[in-house]
């Protein structure tokens, strides 16, 4: 496969993935209508679900600028390094955005459990605080290693784009 054709199937991809995106994007964008209508506490909730589709509008652009230097067969440049690090910066943000969002949910099940009788608290928050945790365990690490590889690949990129330079330089 050539550079220009895998350029365009990953910017098909991108296209793809921003239309999941706006898919999320609409569905959270109800609840926060129906949250801001509801009850002043459940604002937060959704809140910080519309906060966290901000890092991946992030992630397609510079993904989508990252596609067209592969086009234009300049995969090796100082600028693409610095979207790979922007990149590992919004994955990392995001990770970081839904612990709290998860922190958040198990204070408000535990306000919400806290007027049951007390024999049924804890086999009520047994299960969700296990769920939860489940959830975090699975977030942190998914999340930690995209942050580790987008850096990994900005580090890279940078030392190819150094290389390649130098490589100009003496031809």
């Amino acid at each position: 496969m050539k550079q220009k054709e895998l350029s365009i199937l990953l910017r098909i991809v991108v296209i793809l993935c921003c239309l999941v995106w706006l898919v999320f994007a609409n569905w959270f964008g109800r609840m926060l209508g129906l949250a801001v209508m509801e009850d002043a506490y459940v604002v937060a909730f959704p809140l910080l679900l519309c906060l966290m589709l901000l890092p991946p509008l992030l992630v397609f652009w510079d993904a989508w600028k990252i596609f067209t230097q592969i086009g234009k067969n300049n995969s090796f440049c100082v600028e693409n390094a610095r979207r790979l690090r922007r990149i590992s910066f919004c994955a990392l943000a995001d990770t970081v955005l839904d612990v709290i969002l998860l922190v958040y949910g198990v204070i408000h099940r535990f306000r919400f459990v806290a007027s049951f009788a007390p024999d049924d608290i804890m086999k009520e928050l047994g299960e969700d605080l296990f769920l939860a945790a489940v959830r975090f365990l699975f977030v942190a690490i998914i999340g930690v290693a995209i942050t580790v590889a987008a850096a990994a690949l900005s580090h890279l990129t940078l030392k190819a784009a150094d290389l390649q330079d130098e490589n100009d330089l003496t031809i």
